[in-house]
């Protein structure tokens, strides 16, 4: 059996949104909301098989390309303030291997004319791939996304 070193990294990602803090923390909260923003890319569409959005609760997130599964993010939540932070855990697997795990904070803070969200991802892939890259990169689309969603009607 060959060992594989895990690899860490904090990533620290900010956007502004013209959007209440209220309203940026509601795209959180919703699950169909957060299925339609946060895909990490234009190939990945994201099935809801569980959304239990308070302290304690459990999130199962299935990651489709062409209709087959390529990854399964269970997510628990250890702290909720609403409209004010989200502080949670990733599990990111392919089904049958642990890839990695993410501790994910979210704040929201008032500006003028909108919020300011701050996202701290602090990451560990436990096999040695490069999952790092790839949760940076599906996060950063993700808030890209958040701000279409955001978007007035």
């Amino acid at each position: 059996m060959t060992h594989q070193t895990m690899v860490h990294r904090t990533e620290t990602l900010e956007r502004t949104y013209a959007a209440s803090p209220m309203r940026v923390f509601r795209a959180w909260e919703d699950p169909e909301i957060r299925r339609i923003w946060g895909a990490p890319s234009t190939d990945v569409e994201i099935r809801n098989e569980a959304a239990d959005f308070r302290v304690g609760g459990e999130d199962i997130q299935i990651c489709m390309v062409g209709g087959e599964p390529v990854a399964t993010v269970v997510g628990r939540y250890l702290d909720i303030v609403p409209d004010a932070r989200i502080v949670y855990s990733e599990a990111i697997g392919d089904g049958s291997t642990l890839l990695g795990v993410s501790l994910i904070s979210a704040e929201f803070i008032g500006v003028e004319n909108g919020t300011r969200m701050v996202l701290t991802l602090q990451t560990v892939a436990v096999d040695g791939s490069d999952l790092l890259e790839g949760v940076k990169v599906g996060w950063t689309n993700a808030l890209d996304n958040l701000a279409g969603v955001l978007v007035p009607a």
